[in-house]
């Protein structure tokens, strides 16, 4: 069993991080259940349909993270979900998203210490959505159109840079 460290989401995204796999883009609506184990359970994965996604993986203080990237063109959707790894699974700690039918990026994050966020799952009923949904101050260019941007997107959101503009690899 792996001990988790005591951090917040938010000490995750201010750490310095080591990039130990960019991943690669790939399309598909089935992502294959090691690249994002969302529960013991072999025969659940997690589905994108028509979306291209990658899977970044990263370590802070010796713990293994996963950054979920993906995004749909057609529909103006994109999600960037941080996840700390279990070993065989994982517990989702932020989700980074905009949606084209209610625009506005926003993300839905837990307060919590990150060993208390339940595993395999994607929403949690103590996670917050900021800005709230009826906000004024959202964001609601969907400003993706490529590959880099959406890597872009989720780096600058997470802080995986080491210097600007230079992936912590």
């Amino acid at each position: 069993m792996m001990t988790i460290l005591a951090m917040r989401l938010k000490d995750v995204i201010r750490a310095d991080k080591t990039v130990t796999s960019l991943g690669k883009w790939q399309e598909g609506a089935k992502l294959p259940r090691s690249a994002f184990p969302l529960s013991k359970s072999k025969n659940r994965t997690y589905r994108l349909p028509s979306y291209r996604w990658r899977v970044i993986e990263f370590e802070v203080r010796g713990q293994l993270f996963r950054l979920l990237v993906a995004y749909r063109l057609d529909k103006e959707q994109y999600r960037a979900i941080l996840a700390v790894d279990h070993g065989r699974e994982l517990a989702v700690l932020a989700q980074y998203e905009f949606h084209g039918s209610h625009p506005g990026w926003h993300v839905h994050a837990s307060c919590e210490q990150i060993e208390g966020v339940p595993r395999g799952t994607m929403r949690h009923p103590w996670q917050r959505r900021v800005p709230r949904a009826r906000a004024r101050c959202r964001r609601k260019e969907f400003g993706i159109s490529n590959d880099d941007q959406a890597l872009t997107k989720a780096a600058d959101f997470f802080r995986l840079y080491k210097r600007e503009g230079e992936l912590g690899l």
